[in-house]
């Protein structure tokens, strides 16, 4: 009886929102009409799939205890410059060049992204939160900019219809689901089972004793961004795909319910707890919350009004759980 209430307590500790998200969606089946339809249960998953991606390169950053603001303006500037090279560049005629092309300068944005603000924190010990928000609010305007100037509106279409596939098209609507399944195993296994991954939370629990005990905790951190950056730009293409479109407005309203995600599954805002199966879990929660306040038709202004109670209700339970861990390092009170 003892050990079924410690591996209780454990799982209630590593994953507060499971239990939580297991009655919610039995209460959604029975109560919420329309929600267990097939229709609706794709959609759900294709919602799923594109905050998981960006949540799962954010847990990264959160982990070291810092944030990145920068990611919705990430994939923002990386839609705008896939959709010009697809639909208005010289190659823009030759789906076999452009969509590579396309792919390959999204992602090289978001690498160069994540260097600047892993730079700009690592290097020139800006914090994060300071850097993230200059970088966001630099790339996001760069992104409307080019677009007013390529078109004279806030999208770019006619893109290749080869690409669609990316966003779920037609009959593909498994593709993104099957990116983003990829992208969360590759980070659940990257943070538990590398070096990089232990040194990751080794930094976030706290980097000057990480740093003594052999960390290269500025490089590790130049990483993290780096990963946020990639991710973010991966879920522009996906983006893009579903859209039909290069939008200047893509990123608009996804960081909150991102870091909702995070913050919400378990991980803690001040570093060295959580990681990748609970910001799965906070994906499902809020993805959930928001797919059956959709058919509810509860007004948007309510449901960020959720969103935000839940992140500080969350911030809170994670203080308390890293105080609990400690305490059963230290050999206090179980």
């Amino acid at each position: 009886m003892n050990r079924m209430k410690t591996q209780a307590r454990d799982i209630l500790l590593d994953t507060p929102i499971l239990p939580v998200l297991i009655v919610f969606f039995i209460w959604s089946v029975v109560f919420v009409p329309n929600f267990a339809t097939a229709y609706n249960i794709k959609n759900y998953f294709l919602q799923a799939s594109d905050l998981l991606v960006v949540a799962c390169g954010l847990t990264f950053v959160v982990l070291n205890g810092g944030i990145d603001f920068s990611v919705t303006a990430t994939l923002t500037l990386g839609s705008v410059m896939g959709a010009y090279i697809m639909a208005m560049s010289p190659v823009a005629g030759n789906p076999v060049v452009s969509i590579p092309l396309a792919i390959l300068t999204m992602m090289g944005i978001g690498l160069v992204v994540g260097l600047i603000n892993g730079f700009a924190v690592a290097k020139l010990k800006i914090p994060s939160f300071i850097a993230t928000m200059a970088t966001n609010l630099v790339f996001s305007g760069l992104a409307v900019l080019l677009c007013m100037n390529l078109t004279g509106k806030s999208s770019i279409s006619g893109i290749s219809k080869e690409f669609f596939i990316l966003g779920g098209s037609g009959n593909y609507f498994f593709v993104p689901i099957a990116i983003s399944g990829v992208c969360c195993l590759f980070c659940h296994w990257l943070l538990r089972s590398t070096k990089f991954g232990r040194d990751v939370y080794s930094i976030g629990i706290n980097n000057v004793c990480a740093e003594v005990s052999g960390v290269k905790v500025k490089k590790v951190t130049v990483s993290i961004m780096v990963l946020s950056g990639l991710f973010a730009a991966v879920e522009g293409i996906l983006l893009t795909a579903r859209n039909e479109a290069g939008v200047a407005s893509l990123g608009d309203k996804m960081f909150l319910a991102v870091i909702a995600c995070v913050i919400v599954g378990g991980t803690s805002t001040s570093g060295g707890f959580g990681g990748i199966k609970q910001t799965l879990y906070g994906v499902l929660f809020i993805t959930l919350l928001n797919n059956t306040m959709n058919l509810l038709q509860v007004e948007w202004n309510l449901l960020m009004l959720f969103q935000g109670v839940l992140i500080l209700i969350a911030t809170l339970v994670g203080i308390k759980v890293k105080q609990s861990r400690r305490l059963n390092v230290l050999g206090g009170k179980k």
